[in-house]
């Protein structure tokens, strides 16, 4: 019994997978490994709706896979990125570990 479906998957949709990554999350994560980007920028890239972007952006970084931050000029802005692969991959170690203590302990 599979409970995530992983056959001729690679490492990047196993991990948005685990996420429950839409469409259009992955293509922003995607858009930001290597980059600092504000939300206009990252809209204008991925061709979607600012606020589409600002809850697709929310929602990624309270499950850590963006870091975000603050910056003055003039008015506050702040800058996304993503962390490079290897933290991605901890992370998502980290998470289905933390899933799976879960399961037993409630099986317990």
């Amino acid at each position: 019994m599979d409970f995530l479906e992983v056959e001729g998957k690679d490492k990047e949709d196993i991990m948005c997978e685990v996420f429950g990554l839409s469409d259009a999350q992955r293509e922003i994560f995607n858009r930001l490994q290597g980059a600092e980007m504000r939300v206009k920028s990252i809209a204008d890239e991925v061709d979607r709706d600012r606020s589409t972007v600002q809850r697709a952006l929310k929602d990624m970084t309270d499950k850590e896979l963006l870091e975000r931050e603050q910056r003055t000029d003039h008015t506050v802005y702040y800058l996304y990125t993503a962390p490079g692969m290897d933290n991605l991959e901890a992370l998502t170690k980290r998470v289905l570990q933390e899933w799976y203590n879960t399961v037993l302990q409630k099986l317990s």
